[in-house]
């Protein structure tokens, strides 16, 4: 049975997604040490060019938001910070006890 090119394509494709899906996990991991063995490398000054070119871009998807986008991710922030604020407070009771 042959498969007509577009076919192919679309057999190709649902491949991958399942195998992207099955090992998002082990992928993740290894994509962790590859970060931790590559900065282990740096020397200070690529280090320090990494952070440099990661706040740029940060400042740059910054200023690019809308102001509904920004609200958004005030929100957000707020709920995290609120949860996080929670979580250590109930585990310091939990330390004291």
């Amino acid at each position: 049975m042959k498969l007509s090119p577009e076919e192919r394509k679309e057999k190709k494709k649902e491949v991958n997604r399942e195998y992207q899906s099955k090992n998002k996990e082990v992928l993740k991991e290894k994509r962790k040490e590859s970060l931790k063995r590559r900065l282990q490398n740096m020397t200070e000054e690529q280090k320090e060019e990494r952070r440099e070119k990661l706040n740029e871009y940060q400042h740059r998807y910054l200023q690019n938001m809308t102001e509904e986008q920004r609200k958004e991710r005030r929100e957000k922030v707020k709920e995290y910070n609120k949860r996080r604020y929670q979580n250590i407070s109930e585990e310091s009771n939990e330390v004291i006890t």
